[in-house]
C-alpha cells in the first residue's frame, strides 16, 4: 500500500508527539520526564517550560481553528495569544497543561482522518498558504521548542 502525503505528515506527527522519532524522545516523553516544580523556571528572558508549552498549544489551535473553516481567527507572531503567560502551582496544573496539549493532538489527528490529500493544495482560511506549507512545520515547531525544553530541564 502506498502512502500519501497526508497520511506522512500524520505519520510524523504521531511518532513526534508520542511515538519513537529517529532524533531521540518524543514530545510527551520529554515532557513526562520534567518535574512539575521546574515548569516556571526562567533563564533565558520570559520562557519557561510551562510557557514553552503553552506556546506549543497555541499554535496547534491555530492549525485546529483552520482545519475547523474558522477564516476569522489568527495567530499573531509574538501577538497576545502566541506566547501566553501561564504560571503551573502544582503536578495537578502541570498535568492539566499536558492534558491540553494531548487534546491538541487527539483533535488534529481526528480532523486530519476525515481528510485526503486534496486538503494539502487547500488555502488556510484567510491565508495567503497551504495547509500542505503548515501542516509539515507543526512536527517542526514542537521538534524546536522541544530543544528548548530539554535545555530548559537540564539547567
Amino acid at each position: 500500500m502506498s502512502s500519501t502525503r497526508l497520511d506522512q505528515i500524520v505519520h510524523d506527527l504521531e511518532s513526534c508527539f508520542d511515538g519513537r522519532p529517529w532524533y531521540g524522545d518524543s514530545v510527551m516523553k520529554k515532557l513526562n520526564g520534567v518535574p512539575w516544580q521546574k515548569v516556571n523556571e526562567t533563564v533565558y528572558g520570559e520562557k519557561s517550560i510551562a510557557v514553552l508549552v503553552q506556546h506549543i498549544i497555541n499554535w496547534r489551535v491555530f492549525v485546529l481553528k483552520k482545519l475547523q473553516g474558522d477564516v476569522e481567527y489568527d495567530l499573531i507572531i509574538d501577538g497576545p495569544n502566541d506566547w501566553s503567560p501561564i504560571h503551573i502551582a502544582d503536578q495537578k496544573g502541570w498535568e492539566d497543561l499536558l492534558n491540553r496539549l494531548r487534546g491538541t493532538q487527539h483533535s488534529i489527528l481526528e480532523l486530519l482522518s476525515k481528510n485526503t490529500d486534496a486538503l494539502l493544495d487547500k488555502n488556510v482560511p484567510g491565508k495567503a498558504y497551504t495547509f500542505g506549507d503548515v501542516l509539515p512545520s507543526l512536527t517542526q515547531h514542537d521538534i524546536y521548542h522541544l530543544g528548548q525544553i530539554a535545555m530548559l530541564n537540564t539547567l
